[in-house]
């Protein structure tokens, strides 16, 4: 395996990393959902609160969003 293999798998191995977290918020954001306990979080003029909302925005920004469902999920 030479270099560029391995740099190839190790972005492939974090972006599959990446969207096995991303279909976890949305799932266990629904199923809160249908609980009656909805995940809300607003920052600034962003409001998330819906499931799929928290998925489109942890697709576009894993890095932020993540870990401020972690917190929102909390309340």
């Amino acid at each position: 395996m030479s270099a560029v293999d391995g740099t190839a798998f190790g972005a492939i191995t974090l972006l599959a990393g990446a969207l096995v977290v991303d279909v976890w918020v949305f799932v266990d954001a629904r199923s809160r959902s249908h609980a009656g306990d909805d995940v809300v979080a607003t920052v600034g003029p962003i409001t998330l609160g819906t499931p799929e909302q928290w998925l489109i925005a942890s697709l576009l920004l894993w890095v932020f969003v993540v870990p401020l469902y972690l917190v929102a999920r909390r309340t």
